[in-house]
């Protein structure tokens, strides 16, 4: 198993393949992998310069080539994209799903919702030290459908239902409709004569159906009453990724 869990334990006075060659000198693994890493994780133009200089980027790119050394099996990441900007968030995930493809499980615990939804496979939600729900991210998504705004959502619903489909109403005013045919839903309300202010598609986000989920399960201590609150910035969700799961 290997691990990056923060983007400073290296000694600010050495270079970046220095640090490496003194975990691989610990491990037994031979000198010629540290120079693999370093090119594989796009950093060996920095490599003989002082990590302590380093940018959060190159530092937790730094990270990534020592949690590599030994070629695990599995590897651990905290906040692996903290720091990077798009392109290196970019390429990480591109970098992520390259090893996935190999074999390895990646574990990679994130606030970045969005990001996570983009790169993994499977969810882990986790508030207050608790599992909250777990699944793939197409089941955590749930079944797609069709997101209306018009004039009156309840005559198109009944205009769809004499299609054969289904609808809900939300609060807003607007419509989802369980299908995915938008063209389906256009051509209805054209002959219903309803106006379609709005008309796409639609999939559970991610960062609505963590905080639906964890809302209320922050307790404060104080009087031993539970209180409700937002979810603290120690709740995580952890993605795992490889062809093996």
């Amino acid at each position: 198993m290997g691990a990056a869990l923060e983007a400073t334990n290296f000694h600010p006075g050495r270079s970046g393949r220095d640090h490496l060659r003194v975990l691989a000198d610990t491990a037994g693994i031979p000198a010629s992998r540290v120079d693999e890493l370093l090119e594989l994780t796009g950093i060996p133009a920095a490599a003989r310069k002082r990590a302590g200089g380093y940018s959060m980027g190159m530092r937790q790119r730094l990270g990534l080539a020592a949690s590599l050394l030994g070629d695990p099996e599995v590897l651990v990441l905290d906040e692996p994209a903290n720091g990077l900007d798009p392109e290196g968030i970019r390429w990480l995930r591109g970098f992520l799903k390259h090893l996935a493809g190999q074999g390895k499980t990646i574990l990679i615990s994130s606030h970045l919702l969005q990001e996570v939804a983009q790169t993994v496979d499977d969810v882990v939600i986790i508030a207050n030290g608790r599992l909250v729900r777990a699944g793939t991210m197409a089941e955590l998504e749930g079944a797609p459908g069709a997101l209306v705004e018009t004039s009156d959502a309840q005559a198109l619903a009944g205009a769809l239902r004499v299609a054969d489909v289904t609808s809900t109403l939300q609060a807003d005013g607007s419509l989802v409709a369980d299908t995915t045919d938008l063209r389906l839903v256009g051509d209805v309300a054209l002959r219903a004569g309803l106006p379609v202010y709005g008309l796409r598609a639609q999939r559970a986000d991610l960062e609505d159906l963590y905080f639906s989920l964890t809302e209320g399960t922050n307790r404060n201590l104080g009087d031993g009453a539970a209180t409700v609150g937002a979810p603290t910035e120690q709740d995580a969700v952890v993605g795992e990724e490889g062809a093996n799961l």
